[in-house]
């Protein structure tokens, strides 16, 4: 079975380091179903016999040192994982970060995004919490640094992999190539950890006060000709600004094809959000109308009602023609309590259209730990039907993360709210 992740951590001779940074990953509890952790071991250092037993953990040793880059690309090599990390030896997880890889994964949601990176201790641009202004919410930027990072594998493929001949600046090389292809970086502050920083290529190469040394002068100077040379002074100088300002606007998709299934003038939209997919539906959501919406930046609430739901809903029993439910019911404990409260309202032949990320795709549990159920089109059907609807279609949007169903109700199902059963006579609903 594919593991959703592979970590991968090149190292040469770094145990001082190296061995705090395995057992704060392991500490997490990642391993347990959503990551493994692959070494590329680049020197002698004995790291399968110090962490045997650990699950999920895997040593390479290519009997020479690959370097960094081609280290990484060594471990790519040994993995067909849909998410690749990439994970300096020197960095180091505290424990109130025990969500760290779900943070950064959770970003993924958004197919526009290809690598997403955690704030830390040092590292340039705007990973680190040290700035004056320190990154609060998830942000765009123009480039991300590796010391760790989290990138969507069939972007990285697409954007043509490590480019191993660069003399430095593998990362600002790679995103200059994904942002190309129309693709997003994203710093996720709410992930955290510590970056000692330098500490092998010091070793090896010297510091930068050392001609040609770890973050030298020289070293600087040559890898930002390379970049130039590759890419443009141009794309050089955008990147290095940091930030990415205009917002980049994505089509809905999948908002679309609900859109176009939408019949009757009753219309209700049950965890509507900040944004209804069509104009003219009542809203429903837990959060009042222009509230902010809890973990989501800018975003504000254009409910019509509040409430809950999960729960019963103020409307009269069979009195609405269609129930949108978008990226709703995985959110749902009682996913059948709930159903039957939709149904509830729903007039007999009404429509029900839900969108769902397609278990088949993504790993959509791991990917927002507020997700309690998964579905695939043909779990959600066999859920519906048990709740009263008929399947009519299920539809693909292309966005690589969910899809769309429109059910029709076929039967009043009965509700219980505090031991009263909420029922009416399937006759009058009917009418």
């Amino acid at each position: 079975m594919t593991t959703p992740i592979t970590i991968i951590v090149p190292t040469f001779n770094n145990p001082q380091y190296l061995n705090p940074c395995l057992l704060s990953i392991f500490r997490t509890g990642v391993v347990n179903g959503l990551a493994k952790i692959l070494v590329v071991n680049n020197g002698s250092q004995p790291i399968k016999d110090q962490f045997q037993g650990f699950p999920n953990f895997e040593v390479l040793n290519p009997r020479k040192n690959l370097g960094w880059e081609n280290g990484l690309r060594y471990g790519i090599d040994h993995t067909d994982s849909p998410f690749l990390v990439f994970q300096n030896d020197d960095t180091f997880i505290p424990k109130a970060n025990a969500f760290f890889y779900n943070v950064l994964l959770r970003q993924f949601e958004d197919p526009t995004v290809a690598a997403v990176g955690p704030a830390t201790t040092t590292a340039s641009g705007w990973h680190s919490v040290f700035l004056q202004n320190p990154l609060v919410y998830p942000t765009a930027v123009s480039y991300l640094i590796f010391f760790t990072v989290m990138i969507r594998r069939s972007d990285y493929e697409m954007a043509g992999g490590l480019d191993t001949t660069c003399p430095g600046g593998d990362d600002l090389d790679l995103s200059i190539r994904l942002r190309r292809m129309g693709k997003r970086l994203i710093i996720q502050p709410d992930a955290f950890l510590i970056h000692h920083a330098f500490k092998t290529g010091e070793r090896v190469r010297g510091g930068p006060d050392v001609a040609g040394g770890w973050n030298s002068k020289e070293m600087i100077a040559k890898t930002d000709q390379w970049l130039i040379q590759k890419h443009g002074f141009k794309a050089f100088m955008d990147t290095m600004r940091g930030l990415v300002v205009p917002k980049i606007e994505t089509e809905d998709l999948e908002g679309r094809i609900v859109g176009q299934l939408v019949e009757g003038s009753k219309i209700v939209e049950l965890g509507c959000g900040a944004k209804k997919t069509v104009p003219q539906a009542i809203g429903v959501d837990l959060v009042p109308r222009g509230c902010e919406i809890p973990n989501v930046a800018g975003a504000f609430s254009v409910t019509d009602i509040v409430g809950n739901i999960t729960e019963k809903l103020p409307f009269d029993d069979c009195s609405q023609d269609t129930l949108i439910a978008r990226h709703i019911l995985e959110h749902c404990i009682d996913s059948i309590q709930t159903l039957k409260h939709w149904n509830r309202i729903l007039k007999m032949n009404g429509r029900l259209i839900v969108a769902v990320p397609d278990e088949s795709k993504i790993c959509g549990i791991p990917m927002n730990p507020e997700h309690v159920h998964a579905f695939t089109p043909e779990s959600l059907k066999n859920l519906l039907t048990t709740c009263g609807f008929k399947e009519m279609s299920h539809i693909d949007p292309e966005n690589g993360i969910s899809f769309v169903a429109c059910f029709e109700k076929v039967l009043h199902m009965p509700v219980d709210v505090n031991g009263k059963i909420l029922e009416m006579a399937r006759t009058q609903c009917s009418v």
